[in-house]
């Protein structure tokens, strides 16, 4: 009765390398040049060549960003502007209604000098 001590398995495939871990992960490899740098014997590109990919527009459309831009800034200063009166408006109700305040507490005082050493039946 003789027992095993592992159970063989084949070998898995080997993972693909990722850019980062091709960029970060140690070990050196050895590069064509040709592989680097020009069209591989097959015709196609290399897939590390970066792609010139056109944009809407080129210089129009960076324009046109510019001015959607320009736009939103002059918005914002409009509603900064209206902001600034609002709070002008808002300090100077604050200040009347402290005016008044102040009248009142001054009115109610004297009232209460007035009256303080009278009786009831005598108002």
């Amino acid at each position: 009765m003789l027992g095993e001590l592992f159970t063989p398995v084949e070998t898995p495939e080997a993972p693909n390398r990722g850019f980062f871990k091709g960029l970060f992960g140690g070990g050196a490899q050895s590069l064509d040049r040709e592989e680097l740098f020009g069209e591989s014997s097959s015709g196609k590109a290399s897939r590390s060549l970066a792609q010139h990919i056109p944009g809407p527009g080129g210089i129009e459309g960076v324009k046109g960003a510019a001015s959607g831009v320009v736009g939103e800034l002059a918005r914002a200063r409009l509603a900064l502007d209206e902001r600034g009166q609002k709070l002008g408006d808002l300090e100077e109700r604050t200040a009347a209604m402290l005016s008044s305040a102040d009248s009142f507490s001054k009115h109610a005082h004297e009232m209460m000098l007035k009256y303080k050493d009278k009786k009831w039946y005598q108002f």
